[in-house]
């Protein structure tokens, strides 16, 4: 059940943009932790857009001149593994890509993921057991 924190000036994606980013990597997120795909699990996957003033977002040291992005994804240990950790950052690239106002050749996005250990996520009051939630391979 990841949580998606996506960082981008102001402007990068519009309304209908982040829509459709969200519902992307929500799919993509589901797919990667190999999740059972339930309107409950589902609807535990957040992304949140934290846009920046296009003053406030720099590259190497001078103002940024395009979108440049920063997707962090946190996701419980164990979730993904190298293969999915890989397809996770292709993926999600291609999606901002796709969706913001860049200039369709490289897209300036940067992708992290962190690994949180179970029994350091917890939601709706509760700890969070990937086993659970995953499909039973």
């Amino acid at each position: 059940m990841p949580k998606m924190f996506l960082h981008a000036p102001e402007g990068a994606f519009t309304a209908d943009a982040r829509a459709k980013v969200a519902a992307e990597l929500t799919d993509l997120g589901m797919a990667c932790e190999r999740l059972i795909d339930t309107p409950q699990i589902r609807a535990g996957i957040w992304v949140y857009f934290v846009e920046h003033a296009p003053d406030t977002v720099f590259r190497a040291g001078k103002q940024a001149a395009e979108p440049i992005m920063s997707l962090k994804v946190y996701a419980l240990k164990g979730g993904f593994n190298a293969q999915t950790k890989t397809r996770m950052v292709e993926e999600a690239t291609a999606i901002l890509g796709k969706y913001s106002k860049t200039d369709g050749g490289q897209v300036p996005a940067y992708v992290g993921i962190l690994e949180v250990p179970e029994e350091n996520w917890g939601m709706y009051g509760k700890q969070v057991h990937l086993a659970a939630m995953q499909i039973k391979t």
